[in-house]
């Protein structure tokens, strides 16, 4: 009999001065709102493990995007306020003013802490957020980028139909140009790996093993040249090349020999099979002659 006049109190209470029909029940702990249709709306406490608390509404109605968010909890009282709502949709959201000032939006932190960017809870991006000289600093597969942009992960450069470049652009007091470098059309991979050391002197060029593996290397020093010991009374000399000779190459030979005298040379005969070739003097040579020589290949 007290639960039921505690309820018809209660009702009445919620009611008067009221165009909506309110009603609370003591029995199962809901608050129950309708209006002068018979569906209704419900508050609930959880069904077990409740500890009572006391919510404390704002004092004045809040406008449109708002929400009701804790501002202030003391004890088993929590004080609401409005809060704008300010958020990344998924599908997308409007902004206004991108940046980073005051009144502007932007994706990212707003202390000293990194942005992360993580699929399956596994860690994909990184912007470094603590101050100091790498601040601003992005990586991709590591967390310690040494450079505004770390990639700890292969890259590839994509064709969109034509073969995509990777750009350095020339200083801007120069102008806009640029330097690329783009892949040819290929039938196989290529890799180059570059030399561990850089030049030793000017004027060194790249060369390349059939392996692609590039060292540093002398203008033509890869170019087979020597200087031949005669067999002293000879005019005809065979001369091993060291080297593959293809039927495109071109053999060059001079003298050195004492000063007064004067010897003519000339190759006589190419062997690809055993890859010498025959040099034939105008005199048989002494001890103190030698022939210079050397092979060009194609270019």
């Amino acid at each position: 009999m007290k639960t039921m006049v505690r309820q018809l109190i209660t009702g009445l209470l919620l009611c008067a001065g009221s165009g909506y029909a309110l009603s609370q029940s003591i029995t199962t702990g809901s608050l129950k709102l309708r209006n002068v249709q018979p569906e209704t709306i419900s508050l609930a406490p959880p069904a077990a493990g409740l500890t009572g608390y006391t919510i404390v509404l704002p004092t004045s109605i809040g406008t449109t995007g708002q929400s009701l968010t804790i501002q202030n909890a003391t004890g088993s009282t929590a004080t609401m306020g409005w809060t704008s709502n300010e958020f990344w949709a998924l599908s997308g959201t409007s902004i206004t003013t991108p940046g980073t000032s005051a009144g502007q939006q932007y994706l990212g932190t707003s202390n000293v802490q990194d942005l992360i960017i993580a699929a399956n809870a596994t860690e994909a991006l990184r912007v470094v957020g603590s101050a100091g000289p790498s601040q601003g600093f992005i990586g991709i597969g590591t967390a310690t980028p040494k450079a505004g942009l770390d990639i700890a992960k292969t890259v590839l450069l994509s064709n969109t139909g034509q073969a995509t470049e990777l750009r350095f652009a020339e200083p801007s007091s120069g102008g806009s140009n640029y330097t690329a470098f783009k892949a040819a059309v290929q039938s196989a991979d290529i890799t180059y790996t570059l030399p561990d050391a850089p030049p030793v002197k000017d004027g060194m060029v790249l060369h390349a093993t059939s392996a692609g593996v590039l060292s540093w290397q002398a203008n033509l020093s890869s170019i087979p040249r020597g200087l031949f010991t005669p067999t002293v009374g000879q005019y005809i000399h065979v001369i091993p090349a060291g080297i593959d000779i293809g039927p495109t190459f071109v053999p060059m030979v001079s003298m050195m020999n004492p000063a007064g005298t004067t010897i003519s040379a000339s190759v006589t005969a190419i062997d690809q099979a055993a890859d010498t070739f025959t040099v034939e003097t105008s005199v048989p040579l002494g001890s103190a002659d030698r022939i210079a020589w050397i092979i060009l290949p194609p270019f």
